[in-house]
């Protein structure tokens, strides 16, 4: 049944070749999935940053430069200075292109992901070995990880391990990540248990039983974010102030050659597909083909699409770009008028006022009310604001309403006073 949650996104004639393990969860069972799931990271409300992550010569910096290639401009996205291992890419939404055919408006903002190439991992990384320190660091600067495994064959290419064998990769980044919580989290260890016995303070008492429960479980060799444990709510922000890397969430995508691509064939899946499953429980594992993406990249877009319908094949760029969005717990509300159509991010849970925060502080702090409706009422109801209001789908709500993927919004809120001068 676990294996049911991983999904596998690969060419439409890869049926015959990959099969799920398990039938297929209901819309429910999906539901009540994703509401247990628990943020661990950074508290941050709708920061999307994710980082590519693997060993050496395995395709990161192919797929990130695909990436690259579809960066939107930055002058819409303020406090933005793109980097040159940045990229940030547009999160795909029908619903939006569909709100701004409707509404014509004069700016068009979608929601974005930030894309971090990340320079690759070796063996003893966390000892500093191949420059581990810095590269862990910067992986630590990210909330999500997309863990790029290599499944294709190459002469030209050498394998840092010198054998190709997916799941060890895999093996190998999962065990330089933990042992890198392992030491963080040992140093707490070692100060906390001076203070706990000479101390009446609950918080700290708190922190101790938090950091031996993380460390028992690392060194296990369980993942926090994957562990099947539940942390009740006190912890949390002391896990979320670790910033662990095994509590970050991860997006497996598996390299295959151009002509396994178009062949619709490769062996190493399934053993990926179960390693995932039992190990990474919830977690997406899509194949591609960076080789392929980057050719399709650079032809004309007439040219690509003749390509891509001779080989009854498709790109998976955009179901990467939206899977590494859905693994942050990240939705988007649209805000919707003759000026601007804009997709606005916030974290999976967010109530109105934490949506309206996003907009600017002001409307956090006075907020009265959120005028709302869903994009499907919208578009059932024939497409306007109007329809929307004749079918009694556009409804007021308070501070507890928590907002859902695809709301339309329209904040009211008193412009908070100045402080009097004494």
């Amino acid at each position: 049944r676990i294996a049911a949650l991983v999904e596998v996104v690969f060419l439409s004639c890869l049926h015959s070749c990959i099969k799920m393990a398990a039938p297929k969860k209901g819309k429910d069972d999906k539901k009540e999935h994703h509401e247990e799931k628990q943020w661990l990271g950074k508290p941050e409300k709708n920061k999307c940053r994710i980082g590519i992550v693997g060993l050496p010569n395995i395709g990161k910096s192919s797929f990130f430069n695909v990436l690259s290639s579809k960066q939107v401009a930055a002058e819409n996205y303020p406090f933005c200075t793109i980097k040159p291992s940045l990229t940030q890419v547009a999160v795909p939404d029908k619903r939006w292109v569909h709100l701004c055919e409707s509404f014509k408006p004069k700016s068009r903002v979608q929601a974005i992901l930030e894309v971090w190439d990340i320079a690759g991992l070796v063996r003893g990384a966390h000892e500093g070995k191949g420059l581990g320190n810095e590269f862990l660091a910067n992986i630590q600067a990210v909330d999500a990880i997309y863990h790029v495994v290599r499944a294709f064959r190459a002469k030209d290419v050498e394998h840092v391990e010198g054998t190709l064998d997916p799941v060890r990769d895999i093996q190998i980044i999962a065990n330089e990540l933990r042992q890198k919580d392992i030491a963080l989290l040992q140093k707490k260890y070692d100060s906390l248990s001076k203070l706990v016995t000479r101390t009446k303070d609950k918080r700290v008492k708190d922190e101790f039983v938090i950091v031996e429960r993380l460390l028992a479980l690392l060194k296990e060799g369980k993942d926090i974010a994957f562990c099947g444990e539940r942390f009740e709510g006190k912890y949390l922000d002391y896990i979320s102030s670790y910033n662990l890397f095994t509590a970050k969430p991860v997006t497996f995508l598996v390299n295959v050659s151009e002509s396994n691509w178009l062949k619709g064939q490769n062996k190493f899946i399934a053993d990926i597909q179960a390693h995932v499953a039992k190990v990474y429980p919830g977690s997406s594992v899509i194949p591609f083909s960076a080789a392929f993406e980057k050719k399709i990249s650079e032809m004309p877009a007439e040219e690509s699409e003749a390509f891509l319908e001779k080989n009854s094949t498709k790109s998976v760029i955009n179901k990467i770009i939206t899977q590494g969005y859905k693994c942050l717990q990240l939705i988007h509300f649209f805000t919707c008028g003759e000026d601007e159509v804009r997709c606005w991010t916030v974290r999976k849970g967010a109530k109105a006022p934490q949506a309206a925060g996003t907009i600017h502080s002001d409307m956090e702090v006075g907020f009265i009310c959120a005028e709302v409706y869903a994009y499907k009422d919208f578009k059932k109801s024939g497409g306007t604001e109007l329809s929307v209001k004749s079918a009694g789908k556009y409804q007021q709500h308070g501070k507890t309403y928590v907002v859902q993927d695809g709301d339309v919004c329209f904040f009211k809120f008193n412009k908070p006073q100045p402080a009097k001068k004494k």
